[in-house]
């Protein structure tokens, strides 16, 4: 009963991204600004904005989200409502605007735009309703000014100033951009840690923390349920299994981000360039993040020439040849596939991007046999539900083909939007077989595939 709306499927399509960190705070070694520094030291030497999303692009990210302001106020577009921009600093003789060129560099290059709006702002000394209506007047030239945004992040952090009209704010992004999602919002919730620590089994149907969401009533007669925010360094391990909404009479569908720097911090501090992520801790995040069912928001510091460190570059780039020659090899389109539910066999199977398999409802475990015709070292599995449909999967084995017998090789939980599989013992089979044993009512699968060496 609980589906995404529109926005949010985009949203997750998205899986990866950059959340560049570029502003005042560079050029000062802070990273968080008082309000007071001066707009003309935002003084880059050699800017490339389009090379930033060349690098993007090439660790295979979809989508860039440039933080326009931070809590410090300093805006990094022409914004029309203070002097606080980069129009009243040196960059371009005062005839700069950092988000447009960010973004006409993403749509020249075919990623995704969206941008990080502190709430908390201080340069300014507005209050109550006056802050909100400077908040609504730089989101409208922010969704208005800008082309197509497919995520609002909301960043909360900073003091509070005061009770911020959020459902204004949700009001205001529904009706310029109805396709954003809103991230720390209604649409996708923060994952409730810094250390990228995801969930053993991360569902997207959970309990509500507040009204502002799409909320689903299990018994439209009875009080709506909450559960309690994430907050103050505590997570809850569990969100989204039979037991955890046992007691649910409300449901919404909300995905999770984890949005974790590359540096110790999120803005550059030369002290770091030593300290960058490297290959390895990269391709680890990834999988644990983007592979269990998570959308990544990789921070990326820029520099004070207004590039990305070359530290950074060579991770990224590297990380994109690394899952270029992981995935290089592809089996299912060139295999035998079939499946059957309790001995019945599944005829609407398709190799297409629409729906690779649709059990319909059942109580009976789910087969989904890859007959390769010879011996492969399978390197990589990666499945997808049709999450249009919602999230079904409870549990599901991997079995390898020995001699004449299938034989369980792995057991894993929920799958998702994504769920990536490194084997944790070498696979070498002629034949994968897929089971998926518990299910909430029905599976729908719309990617599988099958990597070999």
């Amino acid at each position: 009963m609980v589906v995404p709306e529109k926005r949010q499927i985009l949203w997750q399509e998205t899986e990866f991204a950059a959340l560049v960190y570029f502003g005042l705070n560079t050029f000062v070694s802070r990273q968080e600004g008082n309000g007071r520094t001066e707009a003309n030291a935002f003084y880059p030497t050699s800017i490339d904005i389009p090379g930033w999303i060349s690098t993007f692009k090439s660790a295979g990210m979809k989508g860039a989200i440039l933080t326009v302001k931070h809590h410090d106020g300093f805006c990094m577009w022409r914004s029309k409502t203070t002097s606080y921009t980069v129009a009243f600093s040196p960059y371009k003789d005062g005839s700069g605007d950092i988000f447009r060129e960010f973004a006409e560099a993403c749509c020249e290059q075919g990623l995704k735009v969206g941008f990080q709006f502190s709430l908390c702002d201080r340069n300014t000394d507005k209050k109550g309703k006056d802050l909100d209506d400077l908040i609504c007047n730089q989101l409208t030239e922010l969704l208005t000014e800008y082309g197509k945004i497919y995520e609002v992040k909301f960043d909360l952090e900073g003091e509070k100033q005061h009770d911020y009209d959020m459902e204004r704010y949700i009001s205001l992004i529904r009706t310029l951009q109805p396709d954003a999602a809103i991230v720390n919002g209604p649409d996708v919730r923060h994952l409730g840690n810094n250390k990228a620590v995801c969930r053993p089994e991360e569902w997207n149907v959970i309990e509500p923390v507040n009204d502002l969401q799409k909320i689903v009533k299990i018994d439209s007669s009875k009080e709506n349920t909450y559960r309690a925010p994430d907050g103050a360094g505590q997570m809850q391990l569990d969100l989204g299994s039979r037991k955890a909404l046992k007691k649910a009479n409300s449901l919404c569908w909300q995905p999770v981000v984890v949005d974790y720097s590359m540096r110790g911090n999120w803005f550059y501090l030369r002290d770091e360039d030593e300290v960058s992520m490297f290959l390895q801790n990269m391709k680890k995040l990834y999988f644990s993040t983007v592979g269990a069912n998570a959308s990544l928001e990789l921070g990326v510091p820029i520099d004070q020439r207004g590039q990305v460190h070359e530290s950074e570059k060579l991770t990224l780039e590297s990380f994109g040849i690394d899952m270029g020659m992981l995935t290089r090899r592809p089996l299912v389109k060139n295999s035998e596939v079939t499946a059957n539910c309790g001995g019945n066999t599944v005829d609407n199977l398709k190799k297409d991007d629409e729906t690779y398999f649709d059990s319909g409802k059942t109580s009976s475990p789910i087969e989904i046999t890859v007959n390769f015709g010879e011996e492969k070292i399978i390197k990589m599995i990666s499945l997808g539900e049709n999450i249009a449909t919602g999230q079904q999967i409870e549990q599901f084995s991997v079995y390898t083909l020995e001699g004449r017998k299938f034989k369980k090789a792995e057991t894993h939980t929920v799958v998702g939007y994504k769920k990536l599989i490194l084997p944790k013992k070498p696979m070498v089979t002629s034949a994968v077989k897929i089971v998926i044993e518990k299910t909430r009512d029905f599976a729908t699968l719309k990617h599988l595939e099958i990597y070999s060496a």
